[in-house]
């Protein structure tokens, strides 16, 4: 169902509640959780406060799909491939209860899809087993929109994660969906990129507003067709100085293309952006 089908729905068991009114609770709910949750999420959420059950559209698919295949609002939805990224476990204070989540990226012959592992499925990540360059197939997960619009696979307890599967197939390297450098614009957004490093071009700390310390380095990135600076923030910062020796090669996933003071093109790596070494 998307959002507005979910709002209808509150409204039609609760006739007495406009729409102005379940917006205002999402904009409640949004500022709560830190933005960390898509509003279909939210609505669902909402919608259970006021006892509505909403539905999710059932496809009985025993078998593995394309990641190109997948649209918002599929249940039991199974998919291959390798994993290109994997955050660290965080957790959360929800509305009934508490839990832990994590995001992994996982990459076919024909996507890359980002995908949310739930409590027991999170802890995976937390105790090591799921790491970066294996290949696994996620097996029983639901599909929903993020907050950019895109298809994002979740696994909660009823789903199943085969790690390094024995009938696995070959899928392609990360550099078939990263971008080259001299197509970056100012519109492109979250991008995926792999290039070697020229130069560090400076690291320095700074204060934030609530008087704690900060660190950012730019780096020079190339690869067969430009050269663009990279400005991480943080912890990425020690990240990549553990990565970093002449010439060193590098994959970044989910950096973030902006603008410099200069009205330059430059491409920011945070907490949300998995660097690693690029093989």
């Amino acid at each position: 169902m998307t959002c507005q089908d979910i709002i209808r729905e509150i409204q039609r068991q609760n006739p007495q509640i406009s729409q102005e009114q379940i917006q205002e609770k999402l904009e409640a709910e949004k500022t709560r959780t830190g933005g960390l949750f898509c509003d279909e999420t939210l609505l669902r959420l909402i919608a259970a406060k006021f006892g509505v059950q909403v539905q999710q559209n059932q496809v009985h698919n025993n078998g593995i799909m394309q990641t190109s295949n997948l649209v918002s609002g599929l249940n039991d939805v199974s998919v291959a491939g390798r994993l290109i990224a994997v955050f660290p476990v965080k957790t959360f204070q929800g509305i009934e209860k508490s839990g832990k989540f994590t995001t992994i990226i996982l990459l076919d012959s024909h996507g890359i899809l980002r995908t949310v592992l739930w409590d027991e499925k999170a802890e995976l990540v937390e105790f090591g087993k799921l790491k970066s360059g294996q290949t696994v197939k996620l097996r029983h997960g639901y599909t929903k929109q993020d907050r950019n619009g895109k298809t994002e696979l979740h696994l909660g307890n009823k789903s199943q994660i085969e790690i390094e599967p024995n009938n696995d197939k070959d899928f392609p390297p990360i550099e078939k969906f990263t971008e080259k450098i001299n197509t970056l614009n100012f519109n492109s957004g979250n991008v995926h990129l792999c290039g070697v490093v020229k130069a560090v071009l400076g690291k320095k700390a700074f204060s934030r507003g609530d008087d704690t310390e900060g660190v950012v380095m730019r780096l020079a990135l190339r690869d067969d067709t430009g050269e663009v600076t990279i400005v991480a923030w943080n912890e990425k910062v020690a990240e990549l100085e553990f990565l970093l020796r002449d010439n060193a090669r590098l994959i970044m996933v989910n950096a973030k293309v902006k603008a410099s003071q200069n009205d330059e093109i430059e491409v920011h790596v945070d907490s949300n952006t998995f660097v690693d070494a690029w093989k």
